[in-house]
């Protein structure tokens, strides 16, 4: 009797655990479906804008979203992370009253946001306020979207998401088409922002809604405050070059290099967060679990797949940066994009390691005021190099100013992560990433002296450096790959005749430290 009891028990576990598990499956398609149709968008629109948009007019636009920005930072960062954090302490934890007073809070200091930024830039106050508007609807729609992913309500984030992404997409082409120019397209993007959140604002406010808590605000604020000024310092990093590139050089020369930054962006951050969402979580459990040693090993593992998605994508986009502008970009941007968009890759590659890999030192430990450290020592160095840089080289040296910096915040980020929790390296792992992504190089170099500056080439090439890198990745067996193609060929046979089934059978299928 104990024995079928303890059957039916087991039984239970499972397919509570089978659930759990498809319900977390289900919820990270809808942030990967989300993600994906924000980026071919977002592709999509530097397409289309780069051709319909002067450079002058794409830099206002870029400007005014540098802006926005730093001001959404500033006002809405604490609002978003309390909102993240305390609605998700459980089903019956309801928040959603208390944050809103907290966003309307916020917005009441969007006056002292504007003197700031425009006694602090050379930005003309009207552009100022279309940005400050901006940063409303934005910090408006992603507490929304913190409170559907604090109550697990992913489908409503991913169509939110993806409305959202369309509906400014239509809205800047109709603008653009009617001459609206950069102020046009940031009126367009605040309507859409604000559109978006009281169109799914039933998903995000169904009843019953919990009254205002003061004391939950007094805590948001403690809770917050801190990170917001870390949030503060990422933002200004991230805004700084776009920024310095116009006070130096104006609207013309930062629509040329926004337009390349943020193509450089999109098709670098994709792949990196992709494996960071899977390297950090993984890591996280086996540190929760065994020990720095145990977090070891799968950092090192995740270290290696992640510089293994990450280097040809790089050293690929770098090599092909004639053919990609050609093919995305306005007449009016190529030229430049050809040739700044090989130094701002490497930039993408140092600060994707910093994000997706360093910082999960910190993560782990939970000191995430080195994060901050790293920041301010970033953005410090940002302000340093960028005016010599730029007044002297122009936007190569901008380009050059980012690779710099990134890098320099790696090294320093590494080293703080050496009096928390050392990350491992292991240089023969290295070793082959590089050497494979050399071979990718080589073929898609001495392909290239063949072919024209055309889509039918790109295509050719991509195809080309895809080949070679799979091939030496199999040949060098990077990060186990050929071991773990031969396991599988090996077991197909067993896999395609069945195996035994049933709640036991499971158990024993799964390994130990297996999730």
């Amino acid at each position: 009797m104990s024995d079928m009891r303890f059957g039916t028990d087991l039984a239970a576990l499972l397919r509570n655990g089978r659930n759990l598990r498809d319900n977390m499956l289900n919820q990270i398609v809808h942030y990967l479906i989300a993600s994906v149709v924000s980026a071919v968008i977002g592709l999509l629109s530097t397409v289309v804008f780069t051709r319909l948009l002067s450079p002058e007019e794409y830099g206002v636009y870029v400007i005014g979203l540098s802006t926005a920005g730093i001001v959404s930072a500033m006002l809405f960062t604490w609002v978003r992370i309390s909102a993240l954090r305390f609605q998700s302490a459980g089903d019956s934890a309801d928040v959603r009253a208390t944050v809103l007073v907290a966003y309307l809070l916020s917005v009441l200091a969007a006056p002292i946001a504007l003197l700031a930024v425009t006694l602090f830039t050379s930005v003309s106050l009207e552009r100022n306020i279309a940005a400050v508007c901006f940063a409303l609807g934005l910090g408006l729609f992603e507490f929304g979207q913190e409170l559907l992913k604090a109550k697990l309500q992913s489908l409503a984030f991913m169509f939110a998401t993806i409305t959202r992404a369309c509906v400014a997409f239509l809205l800047c082409l109709l603008a653009a088409l009617l001459g609206g120019g950069g102020l046009g397209q940031l009126a367009m993007v605040t309507i859409t922002y604000v559109a978006t959140s009281l169109l799914f604002a039933p998903a995000v406010w169904r009843r019953p809604i919990a009254s205002v808590n003061l004391a939950d605000l007094r805590t948001f604020a403690t809770f917050g405050i801190p990170i917001t000024m870390s949030g503060i310092i990422f933002a200004l990093h991230a805004a700084l070059d776009r920024m310095m590139v116009f006070h130096f050089m104006g609207d013309t020369a930062a629509g040329r290099y926004g337009a390349t930054a943020d193509l450089v962006r999109q098709i670098i951050l994709i792949p990196a967060t992709s494996v960071a969402s899977a390297v950090i979580p993984h890591a996280a459990r086996a540190f929760a679990d065994g020990g720095t040693q145990d977090a070891h090993r799968q950092l090192e593992q995740g270290f290696e797949i992640l510089l293994a998605t990450l280097l040809p994508a790089v050293v690929g986009l770098a090599a092909t940066s004639q053919y990609v502008s050609a093919a995305v970009l306005g007449d009016d941007f190529r030229s430049t994009a050809a040739q700044i968009m090989p130094i701002l890759a490497f930039a993408w590659l140092f600060q994707s390691l910093t994000q997706s890999y360093v910082h999960a030192s910190f993560h782990l430990t939970r000191k995430t005021a080195l994060t901050t450290l790293q920041g301010a020592a970033m953005l410090l160095a940002n302000c340093l190099a960028m005016p010599l840089l730029i007044t002297r080289f122009g936007l190569v040296g901008a380009a050059f100013g980012m690779v710099a910096v990134e890098a320099f915040g790696t090294g320093f980020g590494w080293y703080l992560s050496r009096r928390v929790l050392p990350l491992p390296l292991n240089a023969f792992h290295v070793l082959r990433v590089v050497a494979a992504t050399a071979l990718m190089a080589l073929a898609v170099t001495v392909l290239k002296s063949f072919l024209p500056v055309n889509i039918p080439s790109l295509c050719l090439l991509i195809a080309c450096g895809c080949i070679t890198y799979v091939a030496a990745t199999l040949l060098l067996d990077i990060a186990g790959i050929r071991s773990r193609v031969i396991k599988a060929y090996r077991h197909w046979p067993s896999a395609q005749a069945g195996e035994p089934a049933g709640p036991i059978a499971a158990v024993q299928s799964i390994s130990p430290g297996e999730p």
